[in-house]
């Protein structure tokens, strides 16, 4: 009995979601992959969320007339393999944002992926993929941002434009490090049938937030991907600032179809991954192999394998990588989206 009554009140909460509002729609993913990682040891254990992060949501527009929309977006990360929230917790901390669009563009306000991410996610994004295994900022601690303001505007020229701008993190005007994870960021993305490409910039005024004063860091990623149809081939570039030097990375990425399997291989150079000045080489490479098969529109089963190879001041990788040593990870999982 309680059960049925949570899930009629659960019913009725969205039944009145959809009355309120010009559309309401539910949304997920759920994605459990068993994976084997080496890094400072090796592990065999269950993970969430690595073809695509497992979540719910809710989403919804109202028109309001005159060409004028109210739109809104609720979305709650999850760890599958637990059941536990993912984000540190947080109830929606993938996306949580409120605005007003028209033919002006829209305006969005709330937690939001940052303009870097959006094109990040031309060549991928996922924990295997050699954006996530270096830790660049715009998809990393800048990936998602809180208290953002946010514009998007219409396509122009097969062209849209995203700037931002986050408040950071509330801190009061007597705080040493006041100004920490402020951040304005901004992209063009063009997408024309086959050509996808993109550039962001990203400026952070403090990315420490306990040292006094400012802290800040520069990054601008370019991407692009050119479908040929039976193969996509993607290349990227990024640099930002890490200490004495700038980070780099830079890399390719080729996918073959056949039917309804995908597979892809890619390589990549990261350069000055510590930004030391010393002379220690602080450089890595990295390779990936993944693949991917639906068994319909909504599941899939896939695997990946990323191998790093480190030089000897570099520790990139999985499971708490050692400076100099090599590490890998591979991995087999089912992903369903509803």
């Amino acid at each position: 009995m309680k059960r049925n009554a949570v899930a009629l009140a659960v019913l009725g909460l969205f039944t009145g979601l959809a009355s309120a509002q010009s559309s309401v729609t539910l949304y997920g993913v759920v994605d459990v992959a068993v994976e084997r990682v080496k890094g400072a040891t090796s592990i065999t254990r269950m993970v969430s969320g690595q073809q695509q992060g497992s979540r719910w949501g809710v989403r919804g527009t109202e028109d309001l007339g005159g060409g004028l929309k109210a739109v809104f977006v609720l979305e709650s990360g999850i760890n599958a393999q637990s059941g536990t929230l993912g984000q540190g917790g947080r109830a929606f901390g993938r996306q949580s944002f409120v605005g007003l669009g028209g033919g002006w563009g829209t305006v969005r306000l709330g937690r939001q992926y940052s303009p870097m991410d959006d094109i990040a996610g031309i060549v991928g994004t996922k924990t295997y993929d050699v954006l996530s295994v270096v830790p660049i900022i715009g998809n990393g601690d800048y990936n998602r941002v809180d208290s953002a303001i946010t514009y998007v505007s219409p396509t122009v020229a097969n062209t849209v434009f995203q700037l931002q701008h986050s408040l950071g993190d509330g801190r009061a005007s007597t705080d040493p490090s006041k100004d920490f994870a402020k951040q304005v960021s901004a992209h063009a993305l063009y997408a024309n049938g086959p050509l996808t490409a993109g550039v962001s910039i990203m400026q952070v005024t403090d990315a420490d937030g306990v040292l006094a004063g400012k802290q800040g860091k520069d990054a601008v990623l370019l991407a692009g991907a050119y479908d040929f149809g039976a193969f996509k081939l993607s290349a990227y570039y990024d640099a930002e600032d890490k200490a004495a030097k700038k980070l780099k990375v830079y890399g390719l990425a080729a996918a073959f179809r056949f039917g309804e399997t995908t597979v892809s291989v890619g390589a990549a150079q990261a350069k000055d991954v510590n930004g030391s000045a010393a002379a220690a080489s602080d450089d890595a490479k990295i390779y990936t192999l993944q693949a991917s098969h639906n068994l319909s529109k909504r599941t899939a089963v896939y695997g990946h394998l990323t191998a790093v190879s480190n030089d000897a001041a570099a520790a990139l990788g999985f499971n708490s990588p050692v400076a100099g040593s090599n590490s890998n990870g591979i991995q087999f999982g089912l992903r369903h989206r509803f």
